[in-house]
């Protein structure tokens, strides 16, 4: 471009004799000839011209080319900075979450539990036959056993005589069986004794066991949110 310019500065006559200037050349009325000099000027002058015109429209698709290539640059940025904050939304959202997974499990967990101990309870007053298939499902695990002993509440205890041949189907070598009472057993429990130990299957333990198979469950979780929310804040 600065080769053209300095062209067109030194032959800004003939230039200005091509466009009709102030300062162009003009022949004379009379005159119908060219002179070979005046001619070979305007050949000259048309031939600047021309290059001019040439490297102007090159320089013209040069800006145009390099106007799509900040327009895709800006596209493409713009594209990465919103893709970028999706990406941080999501992780906003994956960590509200969490959090409310966490205080769910904390509320409803507990809440689970008593509404089951609801049930169980209404269950055992409404079944008087209840303490039966809690025995029955209990001895199952010392079905090989031969020597058992079971123990009750003394409202559940007749239940248990009436039934004491279906108990005894429950074993495989049966040698003695024997039914008492206890009064530290409630209601709907019962604990077994047998050659090879006992089980204490009384109402509160099993709540007790349920609450720790629940806790258990919860444990992990919340300690995965605390550790996840630890390693972000660090």
């Amino acid at each position: 471009m600065l080769e053209i310019k300095r062209i067109i500065v030194s032959n800004k006559k003939l230039l200005s004799l091509i466009y009709g200037k102030e300062d162009a050349i003009h022949l004379a009325p009379s005159s119908k000839v060219v002179s070979a000099d005046v001619f070979s000027k305007l050949l000259e002058g048309q031939d600047i011209l021309a290059r001019v015109k040439e490297d102007a429209e090159r320089y013209r698709k040069e800006v145009v080319a390099e106007c799509e290539k900040l327009k895709e640059a800006a596209q493409k940025e713009g594209f990465e900075a919103g893709f970028k904050q999706w990406v941080e939304y999501v992780a906003d959202l994956e960590k509200e979450i969490k959090e409310v997974r966490g205080e769910f499990e904390k509320i409803v967990l507990p809440v689970a539990l008593k509404a089951a101990k609801k049930i169980v309870g209404k269950e055992l007053e409404v079944s008087k036959t209840a303490i039966l298939d809690i025995v029955t499902s209990t001895l199952k695990a010392v079905a090989q056993h031969k020597k058992v002993a079971i123990y009750v509440n003394k409202e559940d205890l007749e239940v248990l005589n009436e039934n004491r041949q279906k108990i005894k189907d429950v074993f495989e070598n049966l040698e003695t069986l024997s039914l008492g009472v206890r009064d530290d057993i409630a209601p709907g429990g019962c604990i077994i004794e047998t050659e090879r130990g006992i089980i204490n299957a009384q109402i509160e333990s099993r709540w007790k066991l349920l609450e720790e198979v629940f806790e258990s469950m919860a444990k992990p979780s919340l300690k995965k949110v605390e550790n996840e929310e630890a390693t972000k804040s660090s």
